[in-house]
């Protein structure tokens, strides 16, 4: 739908046509709180040269990211305008123009109107010119309130995008109108539930989307997009808020930084209601109270969903159902994109979940401590003892043959034991992106009722010379298990980059490499004790120099 504006104005008058609203739109969110918005519109345009302007766009559009194709003519200028409909904007685009000032009297309650223009309006309050002379609004000590004769032009309630175009053809035409906007995050989480014996755990996946901005978007195709997109500050011009991923060491920094920005950027998209304490003391309206919670429109709103049919969803509790239809996964180059397979409204200052992952999975479950003889020190003592309580570890191949065989976006990993029939939360973990046939391991909480004593010990350092070595250590691993059944429990001995060449010559039990450790699997019996014994040997490697 298009509405042809100016139509009866002089010639020389731009034509505008007002598109007021999409026909559809597709929202593509993205991890780094933006989301690219696609469009179709309908637009009826006229031969001669025209301003073809977009309302209802997002406020926080990027107005340099626009892109509108389909339009059959040349594009000559774009503008964005948003300088929204408010009070205090209305004031001050109104001072030196005429309002009608109504005032009730009291004792009687006669309503008395008279003509008044605004002289100022600033943070002292609004000073009014009438017949009697100078006075400023509210401070006569009569209920009075103003009424405007008509909107200034360039103030608008819905934020707007223009563009002007070149002579063309007429008629109507489908356009599409696409651009990045600010304001959109989600994020995955998973919540896991392990059988009696640990072997086997019941995992779901939840897509969580949110939308911190003042748009609303009625029977949106929505889709999230997983990977690691190169961007830049948008300090230096980019597009994101919290800069390139690659300059954090870590994934964790990372989601440390994104959640600064999302807390900023919620702060920013508030309404701005409040700026009305702009005009203190004598002001131009009363200042608004506390906004009612169960009434209030931009309280944050939060709907799971799950489909259980193409015509229509419904809210449900944290059980999946087993006819439940999951978001669609399809490749997308280097990047994941997850589709929901049905149209959804995403509205403003909300979060919607949706289940993107159903699977039943075969897990390990054991304890584990890792364990770097290099950095234990005897400081002149024969041995150094340390107590250690290893870590409650799960485990589980992503691969088809394990149950699953999907690339996992990261997320946190909520783990969930059964217990006579009762679910106890066992503990939380956060996981990072996962490919397929890749290992995950997931650390949830510290081991009870079972602890490691490590004697280390080393020889003088003639004796290292002697056998050329720049490191030997013996290492005594105790564990003491005083759960009434046996465990598991991994010891890994650390060896990292600056570890060229170490070697364990001496083991009383079998080994592997791991991860470029050396590992080992021992069976601790219950209320016993297990002993593990090894030598760790680096060579003396020669300076260059």
């Amino acid at each position: 739908m298009t509405v042809l504006a100016g139509a009866h104005a002089a010639q020389a008058d731009p034509v505008e046509v007002i598109s007021p609203q999409a026909d559809g739109v597709s929202v593509t969110i993205y991890r780094d709180l933006f989301a690219l918005i696609t469009e179709t519109r309908t637009v009826d345009l006229p031969e001669g040269p025209v301003t073809l302007s977009f309302d209802g766009v997002v406020e926080t559009l990027l107005p340099e990211s626009a892109v509108v194709t389909d339009l059959g003519r040349a594009l000559e200028e774009r503008n964005f305008d948003y300088d929204a409909l408010s009070p205090n904007k209305l004031l001050l685009k109104s001072i030196g123009k005429s309002v009608t000032i109504t005032r009730t009297m009291p004792g009687t309650g006669r309503v008395v109107q008279s003509r008044a223009t605004i002289v100022a309006a600033n943070s002292g309050g609004i000073t009014l010119r009438t017949e009697q002379g100078n006075e400023a609004l509210h401070c006569s000590g009569l209920p009075e309130r103003l009424t405007f004769d008509e909107l200034p032009a360039d103030l608008h309630a819905r934020p707007r995008l223009s563009i002007r175009l070149a002579a063309g053809k007429a008629g109507k035409r489908s356009i599409r109108l696409s651009y990045l906007a600010h304001g959109f995050a989600w994020k995955s989480d998973y919540v896991a539930r392990l059988n009696p014996a640990s072997t086997r755990m019941d995992l779901t996946g939840w897509i969580t989307l949110q939308n911190y901005t003042q748009a609303s978007f009625r029977g949106a195709q929505v889709q999230v997009v997983a990977g690691k997109l190169h961007l830049i500050d948008i300090d230096d011009g980019g597009t994101s808020l919290t800069g390139n991923s690659d300059n954090f060491s870590d994934e964790s920094e990372l989601t440390e930084a994104r959640e600064e920005a999302r807390q900023l950027l919620q702060t920013d998209l508030e309404p701005k209601g409040s700026a009305l304490q702009l005009f203190g003391g004598c002001h131009a309206l009363p200042e608004p109270a506390a906004p009612n919670q169960s009434h209030d429109e931009s309280v944050e709103r939060f709907d799971m969903v799950i489909v259980t049919g193409l015509r229509g969803s419904m809210r449900m509790s944290m059980d999946v159902k087993q006819n439940a239809m999951l978001v669609e996964r399809e490749e997308l180059g280097d990047y994941q994109l997850y589709r929901l397979p049905w149209a959804t409204d995403l509205n403003a200052r909300q979060t919607k979940q949706a289940v993107f992952l159903s699977k039943r999975v075969k897990i390990e479950r054991y304890y584990s401590y890792v364990f770097n003889a290099q950095n234990v020190r005897n400081d002149g003592d024969d041995e150094d003892l340390e107590t250690i309580t290893p870590a409650s570890m799960v485990s589980f191949e992503n691969r088809k043959a394990s149950g699953l065989g999907e690339p996992l976006p990261g997320g946190m990993m909520r783990m969930f034991d059964t217990a006579d029939g009762d679910e106890l939360f066992a503990g939380e973990a956060r996981m990072s992106d996962k490919p397929v046939n890749v290992p995950v391991e997931l650390d949830l909480a510290k081991a009870l009722d079972l602890s490691l004593a490590i004697d280390v010990r080393r020889p003088d350092p003639e004796e290292l010379r002697d056998a050329e070595l720049s490191e030997r250590a013996d290492v005594e691993l105790r564990a003491f298990n005083a759960k009434g059944v046996p465990v598991t429990l991994e010891i890994r001995q650390y060896a990292g980059a600056y570890m060229p060449g170490a070697t364990i010559p001496k083991s009383s039990d079998r080994f592997r490499r791991k991860y470029g450790d050396f590992a080992w699997r021992l069976r601790v019996p219950a209320n016993g004790t297990r002993v593990l014994t090894y030598r760790l040997e680096m060579p003396d490697v020669a300076d260059d120099q």
